[in-house]
């Protein structure tokens, strides 16, 4: 027995080194592969940023990617190359340039998107024997009108227009440079048409069944243009998105949304019409954006009556302050959600819109201004972060009261669990050294950011007086309710009429002008800021706004 397990031993040891026999008639050769300049795998690809639209154009430069250990041009005639993306081949050329518009027709590109790209290859590949060496690629396709691009609403004779400057990086020579480009009157280019009346305001709004990157409205004395901001087609008027039609008299003068803060949990985004005549008017959109029309009838507040005339600045998805002139108080537009159903496991929740009116007041008389005061701004604010956080919120007014020789400041609370007034005891109250009117512009940050630059804007507060521009410097301290007004340290050819900050990290302030003439500045410096760019739009700046993705963090201009 033993022999035999012997046998079958010694018989599979000896069929197993014959597997390993190699008695084929092979040939083998050094493979010769190219030094890639960097990893260029999944974890770390070739990075290509490409923008659509007329004279937009993709470089592609294979070879800035690699070099040759050897001959390098006798190994260029042993191979061939491959650019491929979403795994449709574009080209086989080293280097070349195509039209943006023509490579996204190419791969079949139906959607642009804000923050994700698409995965593609760049391989070298040996002609004799096939062998291809891949490097990844991962490619930003970025709309005509991208994340970071500023709209420019600005009166043009009669007319209004919306111009859009890109900040943009090139190839130049060799090297990459950063600059600006200026496209004037899109939307008259794109649509054909003109649009008409003075222009007032461009509204930002979340709406994703418009686009990735939301819709803009076009506001004027006119008209309402509802347009995507990745392509700047016109697709509604604000006139026709009325459940029952548009109400009698309809005059718009200011809009405002309140974006979606709880979308997982269905909420949608509110919108927030005032009309001329102080009426206020509302929208509630489902969370998919598939449904949701403004209500023909007025917002019913409460048996006052009220007569909006000012729709505040908030961050993204928090309360709107506004002023009610008939009954001198502010009252704050909001969303709230209301469980429908039998029980705690058969409910559904519904979001509505929402008005309050403060009630009570504690230094700012929130609830009942002074007869004759004169609302100049509102704002949510962030300065006082201790205590006012998650539910609690702060907010500002620039008011003239008549018994006062200078606009007043003052900063009141609204605890969005009560829905009422807020006091903690460290708000600020303060005089301005000089009393505003109307004509000044303000701007105000109210972000949630932790940047170095963000964080200094929530302690700065901007205004105008005629072509200069002042700021408030409130105390970083909490406990230390000290103010200073400070000059901005600029240049500016004409009387401002809009102010807009970068909203990602406030580390730029756009200002535009009666003349036209907009600026930019870096403001990391606060006392020394440099201008970037300045450009002449040929009439006067009504809006200036910059496009991006918001998070709840960000002010929501």
């Amino acid at each position: 027995m033993k022999s035999i397990r012997l046998y079958i031993i010694l018989f599979l040891f000896g069929l197993l080194t014959g597997c390993f026999e190699d008695e084929g008639n092979y040939s083998y050769e050094e493979i010769n592969p190219p030094l890639w300049s960097d990893n260029f795998n999944t974890s770390s690809p070739k990075r290509i940023l490409a923008y659509a639209g007329d004279g937009e154009v993709m470089k592609f430069r294979g070879s800035k990617m690699f070099t040759w250990e050897t001959d390098s041009a006798m190994r260029a005639e042993e191979v061939r190359y491959e650019w491929k993306i979403k795994g449709v081949v574009i080209s086989e050329e080293l280097d070349f340039d195509m039209p943006t518009d023509e490579v996204v027709k190419k791969i079949g590109l139906t959607r642009y998107s804000n923050d994700m790209g698409e995965w593609g290859t760049f391989s070298v590949i040996e002609k004799k024997t096939g062998i291809t060496f891949p490097a990844r690629l991962f490619v930003y396709f970025y709309p005509p009108f991208a994340p970071n691009d500023w709209f420019i609403l600005s009166e043009n004779g009669g007319n209004s227009k919306v111009s859009v400057i890109s900040p943009r990086t090139v190839l130049e020579n060799g090297k990459e440079t950063f600059n600006y480009k200026l496209k004037e009157d899109v939307y008259a280019t794109i649509n054909g048409h003109d649009i008409p009346g003075k222009p007032k305001d461009l509204v930002m709004e979340t709406s994703r069944d418009v686009s990735a990157g939301g819709a803009c409205v076009i506001l004027t004395d006119q008209v309402a243009y509802e347009v995507n901001v990745q392509n700047m087609m016109k697709v509604d008027e604000v006139k026709d998105q009325f459940l029952d039609g548009a109400p009698a008299d309809f005059k718009i003068a200011a809009m405002r949304e309140k974006a979606p803060s709880s979308p997982s949990f269905g909420e949608g985004s509110a919108s927030f019409i005032v009309t001329e005549d102080g009426r206020l008017f509302t929208r509630m959109r489902s969370a998919n954006y598939l449904v949701g029309k403004y209500l023909t009838e007025p917002y019913y507040i409460d048996a006052n009556g009220y007569e909006i005339t000012m729709l505040g600045h908030s961050t993204y998805g928090q309360n709107i302050p506004c002023y009610d002139a008939k009954n001198r108080r502010i009252v704050m537009a909001t969303t709230w959600r209301e469980d429908v159903g039998e029980d705690m496991y058969n409910k559904t929740s519904v979001y509505k819109t929402r008005v309050i009116p403060l009630k009570r007041h504690q230094t700012v008389p929130v609830s009942e201004f002074a007869e004759g005061t004169e609302m100049l701004y509102l704002s949510q604010k962030h300065h006082i972060p201790f205590f006012y956080d998650g539910t609690t919120l702060l907010f500002t007014a620039y008011y003239n009261d008549p018994n006062y020789p200078a606009t007043l400041v003052g900063d009141f609370g609204f605890d969005n669990r009560s829905a009422s007034f807020h006091f903690n005891g460290f708000e600020r109250w303060f005089r301005l050294p000089v009393k505003l009117d109307a004509s000044s512009v303000f701007l105000v940050s109210s972000n949630y950011r932790s940047s170095t630059y963000a964080e200094d804007a929530k302690y700065r507060d901007f205004y105008s007086v005629g072509n200069e521009l002042y700021f408030v410097q409130r105390a970083a301290d909490w406990m230390d309710t000290s103010v200073r007004f400070l000059k901005f340290n600029a240049t500016i050819p004409s009387k401002i009429t809009s102010l807009a900050y970068a909203f990602f990290d406030l580390d730029q302030l756009w200002i535009g002008c009666e003349d036209g003439t907009i600026q930019a500045y870096d403001i990391r410096n606060i006392n020394s800021p440099v201008l970037l760019f300045e450009k002449n739009v040929g009439g006067k700046v009504a809006s200036i706004k910059q496009i991006g993705w918001h998070t709840t963090s960000h002010d929501w201009y």
